[in-house]
Formats: structure tokens, sequence, C-alpha cells
């Protein structure tokens, strides 16, 4: 339900290297192209100077690399790559500008006193985060974000947060919803026959052989191989180890022969060699469940609620956040990108 731009997302657009479309533009100068009007949103206008402030790392690496004049000077792919990130960081903007303007209509936004405080916290989330105050720091340099600029992210962030919470306190789910939820859906809360399941895969027959021998003989254990063949899963060098959770009999984009090869087996057996299209296996099977098993009701109701909640607060914000577009008389100029 945050509907705000974070930290990562702007780390995100700025490991990307970007291009522009648009051939009016390219006739015009770059102070030109900073002054030009991209939506507006009541009174207030946003500029391509706002869009490439969100985006200052990658618009300095532009001008660097390809000097003041990089928009007529990128080739098509950096063009249509920058011309995804503005129109995202666009879009983002033009909701925060709206929520905060409707949000300060119907008294939704925090007192002064309150945005400090939650300032103040956020700005300690963030410290956690990173791992200190100077690292911190470093992030904001790196991404060319300036202390000024970060505080005024952080209002943003909490004037939004509690703008989304006035517009979707009121959302509710019965315990009729829950029920029905769950009764409509009620294979996602089934467990098929199975088993948990761990095996060693081999190359060869002769090898798979060798260790199954070694564990029937008590010169050692399938516990013990699996850990002296763990680390081998990391390169994909066989023999190697691995967990696979919980595993249904009739499990789809599996080995046929494997599945085979696991349904034979007791609660803690290992089995003898299987040979699959990998290699050879031996397997061993525990928590085994012979028939389907339901999870009951009372144990997944809350995180239903939860589902459903988070389905409901997104609807009515995403339709109260068109409705105020239309109040607000908003309009996008995306052309211009």
């Amino acid at each position: 339900m945050r509907k705000i731009k974070n930290i990562l997302a702007i780390a995100t657009i700025a490991t990307m290297t970007f291009s522009m479309a648009g051939c009016k533009m390219i006739e015009k100068t770059p102070e030109a192209i900073q002054k030009t009007v991209l939506a507006k949103v009541g009174d207030e206008k946003i500029t391509m100077a706002d869009v490439n402030g969100e985006l200052q790392a990658d618009i300095d690496y532009l001008t660097e690399t390809y000097g003041e004049d990089y928009e007529n000077k990128i080739d098509n792919t950096l063009k249509e790559q920058l011309k995804a990130a503005r129109t995202q960081v666009l879009e983002q903007l033009v909701n925060e500008k709206v929520l905060i303007t409707k949000g300060a209509e119907l008294g939704y936004l925090p007192s002064d006193e309150e945005l400090a405080e939650d300032v103040k916290k956020e700005r300690e989330n963030f410290v956690e985060a990173y791992g200190g105050e100077e690292e911190l720091k470093k992030a904001l340099e790196y991404y060319s974000m300036s202390e000024d600029k970060f505080n005024s992210f952080l209002e943003t962030m909490v004037k939004t947060e509690k703008v989304t919470e006035a517009m979707t306190k009121d959302v509710t789910v019965s315990d009729e919803e829950v029920k029905k939820y769950y009764d409509e859906d009620l294979d996602k809360y089934t467990v098929k026959p199975g088993a948990d399941v761990r095996h060693i895969l081999f190359e060869t027959e002769e090898d798979a052989k060798a260790a199954k021998s070694k564990i029937d003989s008590g010169e050692t254990t399938f516990d013990a191989l699996f850990t002296e063949y763990e680390p081998n899963k990391a390169q994909n060098i066989k023999p190697l180890s691995e967990d696979l959770g919980y595993v249904e009999y009739d499990q789809e984009n599996f080995d046929t022969d494997f599945l085979a090869g696991l349904k034979q087996l007791k609660d803690g057996e290992v089995s003898a060699p299987v040979k699959s299209s990998f290699g050879y296996h031996i397997i061993e099977a525990t928590n085994i469940k012979s028939e389907d098993v339901v999870t009951p009701f009372d144990e997944v109701k809350d995180d239903i609620k939860a589902t459903l909640l988070s389905q409901k607060q997104q609807e009515v914000y995403n339709t109260t956040l068109e409705q105020w577009k239309k109040d607000l008389k908003v309009k996008l100029y995306e052309d211009r990108l």
C-alpha cells in the first residue's frame, strides 16, 4: 500500500543506462527541455526538471558521457530506456502531488509537529537499514541526493502514507468473506500425498550404489553424505545434495522416474539408486502423507483476512486516486517525454 518511491526504487533506476524518444525535443536546447511541462495537477505543473531531478545520478552520467546536449547524442536504445524511466517517475510525481493536494484539502495531512516526528522516525529506519549514518550518507552521495532532497523525500513519504491510510481506513473484511474465500480456494490449503524429500545426485550408477552400500553397512549415514556433498550444489558438481522440501507424488515439472522411486519409499527410508534424466539419486523420504491433508480454517483465517484486506484497500486506493485526478483535472503530456 505504500504508493511512494523509495531509496531502493531510485537505486534500481540508477543502475540503468537510458534513452529518450521524441523528435520535437531534439530541436530544443537543454534549457528549454528542462522547462517542458509534462503534467498539470490543478494549477501546479510538473516539468522535465522535476522528473530529471529524481534521476539525477543518471542525468549526471549522461551529461558526463555525452555532454549537456546528451538528448541529441544518445542512441535509440538509450532513448527508449530513459523515456521508460521518466514515464515511471512522472506517474509517481503526479500521484504524490494528487495525494498531498487532496490530503490537504480533506484534512488528512499530519500537523507540522507530527510530520517532524514521523520524518525523524523514518530517517532512523533508513540509518538502521543502511548500517549507520555514514553508510546512509555514502548512499545518498552515490545517488546524487542532497540532505535537503532526502528530507523532502521523507516528508513526501510520510504525507502520502498518512493520506493513503485515511483513504482506506474504513475498509473492512467480514468473517463471511474470509470463509467464502477459503471454501472457494480450498485447493490452495490442501496438501496432496507426498513427502519431505532430500536426495544425493551422482554421475554414475556405480557411485550411487557405493554410497548406498556404505549407508546400509553403517560405515556412514545419509545425513553425513548429505552434509559432505551439500557445498557442491552451488557449483553443480556431482555428487551433490539437495533438500527439495515437500514434494507431491504427482508434482508437475519433476522427473517421472524420480517421482516413481520416491513413491515406493516408507517414512525415513533411503532408496536404492534411482535413475533419472539428471543422473542417479539416492532419495530420503520423511513426513510422508498418503492422502490429502486440508489445513484447518482457523490456522489460515488471519492470513486470508490480511490478504483480502490488502486487496480491498488497493482497490479503494486506485478508485479514489483516479477520482481525485478527475477532480484536480490532471493532464499528462507523455508525448513530450
